[in-house]
């Protein structure tokens, strides 16, 4: 038997710690209050109402509701900061497309004024992709390049694009018209200074000429079909008419047989994504635009801060920050070899342009890091930018000429047009730029080979005294006619189109109407750049 005089402990109770007695629960509690007793000491110093009078529950109202408050403030003041560009940029796979940011005519928006959709739903959903990009950053598994979101992820053009900008003031009456005038500069030695000059139609000119302009893909339903992500290729367009016919227009390069390509269309629809086009199809790079190099070069030049006193400065720029380098560093290296070849090829133009080179170098390590980012594989061509069909296809991934209209099954010579005076003025580049024609074409200009014919109406270049001086001045005319473009033989081009473009000067003449993706319907591979030929021509064979 126990001995009665001994004191029993409960099952439950707590075991004694080693070299100690067991601490019972209210021990515990009396210890607890004990401790904070100088602190309620301390409270009971401050003058209040007594808590259980109506003035001390309103100040404890007012105390446990101005906290809340300051937490729901704090709160929401949080979210919102982790919308802005300081928030999302801060993360390092982010530099590129922050930079670019920093560039683009909508730096004054918040990063999720495009990126999220409105209402809860699409705040959970971009806080949840967010959290999963945070995991790939912490575990180092983040892709690089970091890819484009893909165009079904972004919100509703609704949403973003038309919250500030109306449909209805870039369709009607034609909408507006935009100059575009800057500086270009050639790649021959001098980098002769050249204007580029272009009357830009975003709504076209209505009931004047029955242009239709650039907003018309928005102003009606128009689909297309794309096995790109980035929607860098499309095969099959296709919208209805004013008679409310649906209207079908297929690439080319698809068509297996001509005399029936509903298979063809089919295998399409099946097997490529369908999409309905709006603002983001060609301003895709509209929050994120970089410079071209070439542009940059041009910009730089212009600015005075890189020198046409250093020969080929224009094309060895172009040049070097079109490298594509593993490291800064490397890049800097490459661009400090500037002075060494400057120093070897022009070694007395050397001596007196040393300062500027030295310029000219520190410039393009500034431009260079605007437009590249080694770390994160970023380099000037990474992102293409479908607004123009300057760097990249844009517009020519339909109006390349090569897309055909489909009647009964059968692919027809109609295509989708590909006329500059589609979206725009014919571009004048020359030493100046004047005398925009705006109006309504004459009967004989709607000939599509009237470039190449209008001699037969005019045989000089002054247009005073002609007809033609209603819309041209002389200088509108030079700007052609100074070009290599008219010392083009057009009727030898067909099967000896190589030594033609040699004779007139190189592609660069081909260049003012022309296009690569104009050489790609029958050549395999690249073709030129606007510099010249960049890899060998290889003809598709049956």
């Amino acid at each position: 038997m126990s001995d009665p005089s001994e004191p029993t402990t409960p099952a439950d109770a707590p075991a004694a710690p080693e070299g100690g007695a067991a601490v019972r629960p209210k021990q515990h509690f009396r210890r607890t209050r004990a401790r904070l007793a100088p602190l309620g000491r301390a409270l009971d110093k401050v003058p209040h109402p007594p808590l259980r009078s109506k003035r001390g529950l309103f100040l404890l109202f007012l105390l446990v509701a101005g906290f809340g408050s300051i937490v729901t403030f704090g709160g929401v003041t949080a979210i919102k900061y982790t919308e802005t560009a300081s928030f999302c940029g801060r993360c390092h796979t982010m530099d590129p497309e922050l930079k670019a940011y920093a560039m683009s005519p909508h730096k004054e928006v918040t990063c999720a004024e495009c990126h999220v959709e409105p209402g809860a739903a699409g705040w959970v959903k971009a806080k949840t992709k967010g959290t999963k990009q945070l995991i790939q950053v912490m575990t180092g598994e983040f892709p690089t390049p970091i890819p484009p979101p893909d165009h079904a992820e972004l919100p509703a053009v609704k949403d973003t694009c038309l919250e500030c900008h109306s449909l209805k003031g870039l369709t009607e009456g034609g909408g507006p018209v935009k100059l575009v005038l800057r500086p270009r500069y050639q790649s021959n030695e001098a980098s002769t200074k050249e204007t580029v000059a272009v009357m830009l139609r975003p709504g076209g000119l209505g009931a004047l000429t029955g242009v239709k302009g650039v907003h018309w893909h928005v102003a009606q339903t128009v689909t297309y079909t794309s096995g790109d992500i980035r929607s860098r290729k499309i095969d099959l367009v296709e919208f209805k008419d004013k008679a409310g016919k649906t209207k079908q227009y297929i690439a080319g390069s698809e068509v297996g047989v001509s005399s029936d390509v509903t298979p063809d269309i089919e295998r399409l629809k099946a097997s490529q994504k369908n999409r309905l086009m709006d603002c983001v199809d060609c301003h895709n790079r509209i929050g994120h635009g970089i410079p071209s190099p070439d542009k940059a070069v041009d910009g730089a030049i212009a600015a005075g801060q890189v020198s046409t006193t250093i020969p080929f400065i224009k094309r060895d720029g172009v040049a070097l920050l079109n490298g594509d380098y593993a490291s800064l560093e490397a890049a800097d290296k490459a661009i400090d070899g500037l002075r060494a070849s400057q120093e070897k090829h022009y070694p007395l133009v050397f001596k007196a342009n040393e300062e500027k080179i030295t310029q000219a170098i520190d410039e393009l390590k500034v431009q260079y890091r605007l437009i590249a980012t080694p770390a994160m594989k970023v380099q000037a061509k990474t992102y293409p930018d479908n607004m123009g069909h300057q760097t990249s296809p844009g517009c020519f991934r339909c109006h390349d000429g090569a897309h055909y209209l489909v009647e009964k099954g059968k692919i027809t010579n109609e295509k989708i047009p590909a006329e500059c005076s589609t979206c725009h003025t014919f571009p004048q580049v020359g030493a100046s730029a004047s005398s925009f024609p705006l109006g309504a074409k004459p009967a004989d200009h709607k000939d599509k080979l009237y470039v190449f014919s209008h001699k037969k109406s005019t045989m000089k270049v002054e247009p005073t005294g002609t007809s033609c001086a209603a819309c041209h001045n002389k200088s509108y005319c030079e700007n052609c006619h100074n070009s290599g473009a008219v010392k083009v033989k057009h009727d030898s081009m067909l099967y000896n189109h190589a030594d033609v473009a040699k004779k007139a000067g190189g592609t660069q003449s081909c260049n003012y109407c022309h296009q690569a993706v104009s050489c790609a319907q029958c050549h395999k591979g690249p073709v030129m750049s606007p510099n010249g030929p960049v890899a060998a021509i290889k003809v598709k064979t049956p």
